[in-house]
């Protein structure tokens, strides 16, 4: 697993089986509560960082996410069968759609957009207008 950007090892070590079969299919390790505690106060420390990175390197991460499913497909929707049974024609489907949605919010990080409201439900506010935009917490 990865914490703070690196590779770490969790306290317990499992083995992921099939469940046709009961073969060893892969190994795990579980995060323990010291681990989260290092993720989430990596999170924190990053967060004002993270909010306020220039939308082409948040889309272009997104894209290369969705690449890199796409490159190990077959490899992936292989694994999905062999730990939890779906059928092949099915986990296919699923890496499909995780493509498509790593694509896709690529897209839409590149659409700045907003709402823009009229304020003139009160005399105080005749002629104004209110541009509502979200904003990552933190930015």
């Amino acid at each position: 697993m990865m914490v703070a950007g690196r590779p770490v090892d969790g306290d317990e070590t499992f083995e992921v089986r099939s469940p046709y079969d009961d073969a060893v299919v892969g190994l795990a390790s579980w995060a323990s509560p010291e681990l989260v505690e290092q993720a989430v106060e990596h999170a924190h420390q990053i967060s004002s960082e993270a909010a306020n990175l220039p939308l082409h390197v948040r889309a272009d991460a997104l894209l290369e996410i969705s690449r890199r499913i796409s490159d190990r497909a077959d490899e992936l929707a292989e694994l999905i069968t062999a730990e939890n049974g779906k059928p092949l024609m099915w986990a296919r489907v699923e890496v499909g759609r995780a493509v498509s949605v790593f694509r896709l919010a690529s897209e839409e990080t590149r659409r700045w957009s907003g709402e823009v409201m009229r304020l003139d439900t009160d005399t105080s506010a005749v002629g104004r207008l209110a541009y509502v935009r979200k904003v990552p917490k933190g930015a």
